[in-house]
């Protein structure tokens, strides 16, 4: 019989009481598999998670929109077969639909630059996906169309070689013109810089006005570009000097080869207006590092000006005849003589009227005044007087600096303390706004002489609307004759020892009383003889010295006298 042995039992160290343990697998064991197998299980579904992530992140359809390159918006499309459906801009109000060209949305017609657009692009979903992702994604984006400005307003280049303009940001097309040249730059790509068709001799200077935008887009407002060609500290002044293209209110630029830090530290020029001796108000403001602009105050600068600009110190005037110093004279344009007209009538130093059109407001500030000088308003003019004589009324052509108008400015000038010189008084103007505003009317009326050179020479005095005196008069001897014509009073006098030379060589010098200057040498004024009537003067207009006295205070500066061989006409 064989002997089955049996592996004796182990006891639990606990003792006789302790459990015993089998063979095979202890509960602790059985825990940690269970454990584990839960880690494995989670393991794989993280796995299977991220799979299912990366597959989202490559194949859900997405679609963005950013600022374009060359189009107006760059759209980039994500997810396994998302494809481009369609996209607009809409612009004050305008929408206008978008083409892709290799992801750069481009307009179907043009759009202004520099204004805020709606873009909306439209992408389409695989139809395998559509039913978990829907059928499009839709991307909306606001941006400003690209208004490219230059990044440097002057622009520096050997004689003769041609200048290159450079951008902020890329362009697709410039136009130019400057020099009495200009033209159109189409570039294949869009670029930041673009080379101009100029080229300037040595010491010379061009401002040039450059329009940069891309293919889609209008025009955009010039920009002024200032290129020097040369050596050593140069300038160049808009408006040009020596031609009167300032207009009231029109910045004065004063562009320099060299930064303004580097030619003038923080000193600015000096503005003087010529035979005035005043200062315009206004401010200097920098417009870039070689830059600097004189902005006028409202009613600063007036027609008919001449400003003497100062520089802190010598430069070369580029693109001039002055050449090298430290002063430039700007003159500044004509004023309208139709407004002058209009002011003049009103202020009663002509013999009309004049009455604003409907609707016409009436200025109320120097700045107002200012703007009419270079562009009347709309009226009518009318004679004051019903009466007014034919001769007179000839003399009256309006919108002409005619010599009833260059009388007038005369009368007006004199009465309020200026040099009687017309236009050329560089304080008419601003004086002439001043009156009007305050309504300062003419003290003096308004007085006319007509002499007649027929037999009996005549002498007629009309002042405001009547005749106040006919006279028996002397004009000049065949050998000095006085002319004929009509012209303005110059210079009174009451007394004056009249000096020169007789026909006949002899000197002379004669006492005269009453003294109104017209034309030259001649003169209306009294002088002793035993008659009047027929020619015996050396040019002037004599009078019986008490009739002289009756007519000199109707006689002012600017007042008209009329010399003429027919009949008279009042």
């Amino acid at each position: 019989m064989t002997e089955v042995l049996s592996r004796p039992s182990v006891t639990d160290p606990g003792g006789p009481g302790g459990r015993h343990l089998h063979r095979g697998r202890s509960a602790g064991g059985t825990a940690w598999y269970r454990q584990g197998r839960w880690l494995l299980l989670g393991a794989g579904v993280l796995v299977v998670a991220g799979v299912v992530v990366l597959l989202a992140v490559v194949l859900w359809p997405r679609a963005s929109l950013r600022r374009g390159t060359t189009g107006l918006a760059t759209l980039e499309l994500r997810g396994s077969g998302t494809s481009f459906a369609r996209a607009s801009a809409t612009v004050e109000g305008r929408t206008v639909p978008l083409v892709d060209r290799r992801g750069q949305l481009v307009p179907t017609a043009a759009l202004p630059a520099g204004r805020p657009v709606t873009v909306v692009a439209v992408a389409r979903v695989p139809g395998w996906l559509s039913w978990l992702a829907g059928s499009t994604r839709t991307s909306r984006i606001t941006l400003t169309t690209p208004a490219p400005r230059v990044a440097s307003q002057v622009v520096l280049v050997q004689p003769g070689a041609h200048p290159t303009v450079s951008f902020q940001e890329s362009v697709g097309v410039v136009r130019w013109s400057g020099d009495g040249t200009g033209g159109t730059v189409r570039l294949a790509a869009p670029s930041r810089s673009v080379t101009l068709d100029l080229a300037l001799a040595a010491q010379g200077a061009a401002s040039v006005q450059v329009e940069a935008q891309m293919p889609w887009e209008t025009s955009t407002s010039p920009q002024t570009v200032t290129v020097f060609a040369g050596q050593g500290a140069m300038a160049f002044v808009t408006p040009a000097p020596g031609t009167p293209d300032l207009t009231p209110g029109q910045p004065i630029v004063l562009s320099f080869s060299e930064p303004l830090r580097t030619l003038f530290g923080n000193r600015q020029p000096v503005i003087t207006v010529a035979k005035a001796d005043t200062h315009p108000a206004g401010h200097w403001r920098e417009e870039g590092p070689n830059t600097l602009a004189f902005v006028p105050a409202p009613g600063a600068i007036w027609p008919n000006q001449t400003l003497d600009v100062e520089l802190p110190r010598s430069v070369e005037f580029a693109g001039t005849e002055q050449g090298s110093g430290r002063q430039v004279q700007l003159e500044t344009v004509d004023g309208s003589v139709l407004r002058a007209q209009q002011l003049l009538a009103s202020l009663g130093y002509l013999p009309l009227t004049w009455t604003p059109s409907p609707g016409q407001s009436t200025p109320t500030t120097l700045a107002a005044q200012d703007a009419l000088a270079t562009d009347p308003p709309s009226g009518s003019f009318g004679w004051r007087w019903a009466n007014t004589p034919s001769g007179l009324q000839a003399l009256w052509v309006q919108g002409s600096d005619s010599v009833m108008t260059r009388g007038a400015i005369m009368n007006f000038e004199h009465v309020e303390g200026l040099d009687p010189v017309g236009f050329a008084n560089p304080l008419l103007w601003p004086t002439l706004a001043q009156a009007a505003l305050e309504d300062k009317v003419n003290p003096d009326g308004y007085s006319w002489v007509d002499v007649t050179e027929s037999l009996p020479e005549q002498l007629v005095l009309w002042h405001n609307g009547q005749v106040v005196l006919t006279s028996l008069a002397n004009t000049g001897i065949p050998q000095t004759p006085t002319d004929t014509g009509t012209y303005p009073v110059y210079l009174r006098l009451q007394f004056q020892i009249m000096r020169g030379v007789n026909p006949d060589g002899t000197p002379y010098a004669d006492p005269v009383h009453w003294i109104s200057y017209f034309n030259g040498g001649d003169a209306v004024h009294g002088f002793v003889r035993a008659s009047y009537g027929f020619p015996q003067s050396l040019g002037c207009v004599e009078l019986p010295v008490p009739t002289a006295k009756v007519v000199w205070p109707y006689l002012h500066i600017g007042s008209l006298v009329t010399v003429q061989s027919q009949p008279l006409s009042v």
